[in-house]
């Protein structure tokens, strides 16, 4: 999918600060329509056994790391819980090769049709025209989320930090970014920026975006999957 055109990341438009300062957007099920942190490890996996191409619905995955996660979300492990056991599954990989797998893996999954949510998209390259930063906020990990940084031209990347060790993952999360670790990390980049958040926005699709609307002026919710933001007041984009 090819983006509207857009200013480099940080330009500011003619006329002075912008009217939004930032954006901070969610990517799994908002931007994307994807699980990536998911994704990039089936892939991962599929391409370390030659085995046929991943489908495009993790829900659905035959992997059985990602079989064992849905299993522990649907017996009442939170996000957080079961994001931690997760990532436990990349101990011991390369870090470099993973972030070279995630490249490899973004442009598989790009190039395929409505992988991207074309409204968030627009609405994303209407904003960042008038000079606002792109702020990606998410659960996923680095590897998954910078080729998507790059290629939607986002500042920044607020997101699940994962412990390394002589270049390899050692499966402990440092630090996760779920509810209010969102609402954490946004304050810290406002109050290093020093943008006020009352003047920006923030894009998400499920309940435990609450703890980050809240902090900005214009939350938008994208979708309807989630029957708890239905009648929470915000903007709202098609998922």
């Amino acid at each position: 999918m090819e983006l509207p055109a857009q200013r480099e990341p940080g330009a500011r438009a003619q006329g002075g600060d912008p009217a939004v300062p930032a954006a901070f957007v969610d990517v799994d099920e908002t931007l994307v329509r994807d699980i990536t942190f998911l994704s990039l490890f089936a892939f991962a996996a599929q391409r370390r056994a030659g085995g046929p191409e991943i489908g495009a619905d993790m829900r659905a995955s035959r992997d059985p790391i990602v079989q064992r996660f849905w299993a522990m979300r649907s017996a009442g492990a939170g996000r957080a819980a079961s994001h931690r056991w997760f990532y436990r599954a990349w101990a011991g990989c390369d870090v470099a090769e993973t972030y070279a797998i995630g490249r490899e893996w973004f442009a598989s999954r790009i190039a395929g049709p409505d992988y991207a949510n074309g409204a968030v998209c627009l609405h994303l390259a209407e904003l960042t025209a008038r000079g606002t930063r792109i702020v990606l906020v998410s659960g996923s990990f680095d590897a998954a989320l910078r080729p998507i940084a790059a290629w939607i031209g986002a500042e920044a990347v607020l997101c699940t930090h994962l412990e390394t060790a002589d270049g390899r993952y050692t499966g402990n999360v440092a630090a996760t970014m779920v509810g209010e670790d969102k609402a954490a990390a946004v304050r810290r980049y406002a109050a290093e920026t020093g943008i006020d958040l009352r003047r920006c926005t923030a894009l998400g699709d499920h309940h435990s975006d609450i703890a980050m609307f809240e902090l900005v002026g214009r939350p938008v919710v994208v979708g309807t999957a989630d029957p708890r933001l239905r009648s929470y007041s915000a903007q709202r984009l098609p998922g």
